[in-house]
């Protein structure tokens, strides 16, 4: 699991911790029991479930989490229980009986936790609304005389909002990136183009954060306009130089958080930047639903898609959200993201319809 983002390990930690928590609740040792291949019976295999699918702050109305993080959990332990098999099965000396019997206790137990699945709700993944994007950007804007952040990180919290809605950059992609992440080409047929070198963290050594973010993915281009581009120019040479020796002396990262001494921005300095946006945002009045980094993601992909105006199951329109949106050639992983582009032309449709209906009833009184 060396390769894989930050976020990703921490979840499976918390899923795997959700197992461990239902066994001491009900005094039930998981590691134990596929040790011994005793395994679990229907009854524990259902309180397991039930266990599983209940949100972490749960209420009386609104108990369970959807079905793709229901999935998500019975994937990570089931994947737990296959490990504790191999390396269980390796001390035994009857390890083809035993690796044969907890393979088919395992697979009824997956049997029931799928059957479960079904009956979560499914969850509409939507970005920001429009008026949201503007009342966002114009909050952060450095020169609101209403904008609640210090002068020192303004360039950079303008700059972060934007590399959010413009690019669909990760988290963990845009805390890591370099100071020198930025470059051009220059094509023949199309001019100046302008790029973001997006990759892993490879300059742990010089991290000093206690959870190093890290990129999803390999390193990957993301074609930026030139406006984005003279952006982080202009915040490299004046924004971070503001901040004049400490922030020389700071690893070469693009973003540093707000400390007099400053070092590279944090997951959770982030969060906290997010949090303050939302709270001062609805002083009074119910401007922005909940402020969270992948949303941003979401509302990139739904602008995408509408801006690309070609049919979602063209080829052409599949590569460029394959590409740009960071996932291999053969996701469909996209489809979770335009949801309220669905929403729309379904909007418009019932409009033509509607328009269509108005027309017939004043053909037929005349």
């Amino acid at each position: 699991i060396g390769n894989q983002a930050c976020r990703t390990k921490l979840n499976r930690a918390r899923y795997i911790a959700l197992l461990l928590n239902w066994g001491n609740n009900f005094n039930i040792d998981p590691v134990e029991r596929i040790k011994s291949a005793e395994c679990f019976n229907m009854d524990e295999m259902n309180s397991m479930c039930h266990w599983v699918r209940r949100k972490i702050k749960a209420s009386e109305n609104d108990m369970y989490v959807c079905e793709s993080t229901f999935k998500a959990r019975c994937a990570e332990i089931m994947e737990f229980f296959n490990f504790l098999r191999r390396r269980f099965s390796e001390k035994r000396r009857d390890n083809r009986s035993y690796t044969e019997h907890v393979e088919q206790q395992l697979y009824d137990l997956y049997d029931t936790l799928t059957n479960h699945a079904s009956r979560g709700y499914p969850k509409m993944r939507t970005g920001y609304s429009h008026a949201e994007v503007q009342a966002l950007l114009s909050l952060v804007d450095p020169l609101n005389p209403n904008n609640p952040f210090q002068m020192r990180v303004r360039e950079r919290n303008h700059l972060i909002i934007t590399l959010f809605l413009e690019t669909g950059i990760r988290l963990g992609e845009l805390l890591s990136l370099r100071t020198d992440a930025c470059f051009m080409e220059n094509d023949i047929e199309f001019g100046m183009k302008y790029f973001l070198v997006v990759s892993q963290n490879v300059y742990l050594d010089e991290d000093p954060r206690a959870m190093p973010p890290d990129a999803k993915t390999t390193s990957r281009y993301l074609p930026i306009s030139e406006g984005l581009a003279k952006q982080i120019d202009h915040y490299i040479m004046n924004g971070r130089r503001y901040r004049k020796r400490e922030a020389q002396r700071a690893p070469a990262f693009l973003f540093l958080n707000s400390a007099k001494s400053p070092k590279p921005l944090s997951t959770s300095g982030l969060h906290k930047f997010m949090k303050r946006i939302e709270r001062v945002g609805n002083l009074g009045k119910n401007t922005f639903s909940s402020i969270e980094p992948h949303r941003f993601r979401y509302t990139f992909i739904e602008n995408l898609a509408r801006a690309l105006n070609l049919k979602s199951e063209s080829e052409e329109f599949k590569k460029i959200m394959r590409y740009v949106g960071g996932w291999s050639k053969t996701s469909d992983q996209y489809k979770l993201y335009a949801n309220k582009e669905i929403v729309f032309k379904s909007h418009l449709a019932l409009q033509k319809l509607n328009e269509d209906s108005i027309l017939m009833m004043s053909a037929k009184k005349h």
